[in-house]
């Protein structure tokens, strides 16, 4: 990275400003992540309610074996932006292809490894019922097959995020979520053109669906990153490795490594806590489904706030600038929690409504809604929290802290979450709020971790 001389630091004003200009467009796109998770739970509840319970069992493979392994390219936003924001663009490029390398060999990787695992992985945590079972693994054949175009599609938008553009990977992602929607109703209920007929197709139709969006997803954002004009421009992908080339992707794996460990640590406890809510019979389970794809609205929400705080923060503290990194970091998590807060409230309040989407048709659904509900303030109350935990990690992310979000996601996402969901759901017989109970408490905790970390300040010396 090329030596810049200190600045003074940004107003208040312009900090807030630029948080928002970020925001915006991140929050979009996660709706539009979103829309997709909401899509294929809304139609393959339609369809029928094993469908939906499966995705119980896939649904927490597929999230966990993809979030683990793109721990691996986290570093990207914090390098890119560092070196954005000191104006060094060779370097921001050489982190850029380092990234893609690596989130190409993982994507090829985890498909071939899944072939021979996606059987023992539902057996490990899936329901005794062998009709879920082989719908959980009939969905997994078909996915397994976009995880390399799933990895270099993340991989892009980070690159893009961290150079502080979070409005193509909006514009890329409204296109490749509508090809994921028409997708879901044309192959899961199947159709009739003329002398072209597909078969009804359920959840490997949903999985096809994603497979396509993926695909035109990575295309675009490879080839928008290709232009003269991205400040961290990946040309000759396929060159030969330079000295520099190979500084970067140490540098990447190095403040990615931790990361990917607390992707571990938070997976593992998720997949646990899964196991334990898949032993709770199927009501709960498409229960808890229709509840988390109404929550997703939430977390990737705060998903996208935390993608402006750790873009803000790299790029000040590549510019020598810490108090408006701090300031940007508080700014979004503020912003976060009158957002969460505020779609947490329209969700309950549109619970009875909303819930019986996801109920097959022909059928009424009470069982399913009134369960749901039960549980949902559980839901409201967690949203502040869940906001500051995520967009604080996100923060510390961006500064190049990855160690301080892996230790709250042990004693939170691990500890706490799984055990209190044990314990209270197969012990105590709570049922689904029991569920829901753990999940707060999970975020409470995550939530007095990393704000403590983040006001401590340390983290603005850090060198990445």
């Amino acid at each position: 990275m090329t030596a810049t001389a200190p600045a003074a630091d940004a107003t208040p004003a312009s900090v807030e400003r630029e948080v928002l200009r970020l925001a915006g467009p991140a929050v979009l796109t996660s709706f539009l992540q979103t829309l997709v998770f909401l899509a294929d739970r809304l139609l393959l509840g339609r369809y029928s309610e094993p469908a939906l319970a499966s995705m119980q069992v896939q649904g927490p493979i597929v999230w966990s074996v993809f979030s683990v392994f793109a721990g691996l390219t986290v570093g990207t936003v914090p390098l890119v932006a560092r070196a954005v924001g000191a104006g060094d663009g060779g370097r921001a490029g050489e982190v850029a292809r380092a990234s893609l390398r690596v989130a190409l060999a993982l994507g090829v990787g985890v498909c071939l490894a899944g072939i021979f695992l996606a059987g023992p992985l539902v057996r490990a945590i899936g329901p005794h019922s062998p009709g879920l079972r082989a719908l959980s693994e009939r969905y997994l054949g078909v996915i397994l097959l976009g995880f390399p175009q799933m990895f270099l599609a993340t991989a892009a938008a980070m690159i893009l995020t961290g150079a502080g553009n979070t409005k193509t990977p909006l514009r890329i992602g409204l296109l490749s979520n509508t090809l994921n929607v028409v997708g879901d109703v044309l192959f899961i209920f199947g159709f009739h053109v003329g002398a072209l007929r597909v078969p009804a197709l359920g959840v490997a139709g949903a999985a096809a669906s994603t497979v396509v969006a993926f695909t035109v997803e990575a295309a675009l954002l490879l080839w928008v990153l290709q232009r003269e004009d991205q400040p961290a421009r990946v040309a000759r992908f396929f060159a030969r490795a330079s000295a520099a080339s190979r500084n970067a992707r140490k540098a990447l794996l190095r403040v990615s490594t931790p990361a990917m460990l607390e992707r571990v640590v938070i997976h593992a406890g998720f997949l646990a806590y899964a196991a334990v809510i898949n032993r709770l019979g199927a009501l709960v389970m498409a229960s808890n489904q229709a509840m988390i794809t109404l929550e997703a609205i939430c977390f990737l929400g705060a998903d996208g706030f935390g993608v402006a705080a750790a873009t803000v923060v790299g790029q000040s503290l590549g510019r020598e600038q810490p108090r408006a990194a701090r300031h940007g970091g508080l700014v979004a998590t503020g912003l976060g929690i009158a957002a969460l807060t505020a779609a947490g409230l329209v969700i309950w309040g549109s619970g009875p409504w909303s819930l019986g989407l996801f109920v097959p048709r022909g059928t009424s659904g009470s069982s399913l809604v009134e369960t749901a509900m039960g549980a949902m303030p559980l839901l409201v109350l967690s949203q502040p929290f869940m906001a500051i935990a995520v967009v604080l990690a996100q923060g510390l992310r961006g500064a190049g802290d990855t160690r301080s979000p892996l230790i709250a996601a042990v004693v939170g996402g691990f500890g706490v979450r799984v055990g209190l969901a044990w314990w209270l759901g197969l012990h105590l017989g709570l049922g689904l709020q029991a569920v829901w109970v753990a999940s707060a408490v999970d975020w409470v905790v995550r939530t007095l971790i990393c704000g403590g970390i983040f006001l401590r300040g340390r983290w603005a010396r850090i060198e990445v």
